[in-house]
């Protein structure tokens, strides 16, 4: 399969949607209503300098069966210099709803969902929950779109929308301790050190090491 520049295979995004769905059970307690990045919000936030959009996860105020419920909101981000920093405009700020609502005028509103969500992220909205207090190492604040991604869907494709929605991936980490042990457990965590490069993405594409061939041939 071809697939386009930063397009997910579909295995991929299969296994993300499935890891989702088990979280679910332990720490995602949150209503997802759509989230929608229409065509206009997005000529609007990317300008005429081709900036990035930055989504910003936020939870209403209200709850709905006794779950939150997950909002987001769109600003522009500018590349500031020759690095990799990526810096917000303030407004203006965009509710990604079915139909997206300008809340430039709102900004007192925005932060306070933001933070809403970041008190759940933390663990503090459902102290009771066991699970809680592992959400921060899951559940990012906000996401840095890529500008290829929405140049595809919008322009390219000429899609008047595009919709958000969201899954876990999963990989395997190395932890190094400091000494030995034949068994531990997960309670056992004193001093243990990270972050390993996991391969992929981190390989080194010369080496006979990292081969796709079988050299026992």
């Amino acid at each position: 399969m071809n697939l386009k520049r930063d397009q997910i295979p579909p295995e991929q995004a299969e296994n993300w949607v499935l890891n989702i769905e088990e979280e679910e059970k332990l720490t995602f307690n949150l209503l997802t209503p759509p989230i929608v990045l229409q065509k206009e919000t997005y000529k609007i936030l990317t300008g005429e300098n081709e900036n990035r959009v930055r989504i910003y996860l936020g939870l209403e105020p209200e709850t709905k069966g006794g779950r939150f419920i997950l909002c987001a909101y769109a600003v522009s981000t500018f590349l500031l210099g020759s690095g990799e920093v990526f810096r917000d405009y303030e407004n203006p700020v965009f509710k990604l709803e079915r139909e997206n609502q300008n809340y430039s005028s709102k900004t007192e509103e925005v932060l306070k969902n933001i933070q809403r969500y970041r008190e759940w992220r933390s663990g503090k909205l459902d102290p009771n929950n066991e699970w809680a207090r592992f959400r921060k190492f899951i559940y990012p604040n906000a996401f840095l779109l890529s500008k290829y991604e929405l140049h595809e869907i919008f322009d390219m494709q000429n899609k008047k929308e595009a919709q958000i929605s969201f899954g876990i991936s999963k990989t395997m980490n190395a932890m190094v301790y400091a000494d030995v042990q034949e068994k531990r457990s997960s309670k056992d965590q004193m001093m243990v050190f990270d972050f390993s490069g996991p391969c992929p993405p981190n390989c080194d594409e010369s080496s006979i090491y990292n081969s796709e061939k079988d050299a026992t041939k």
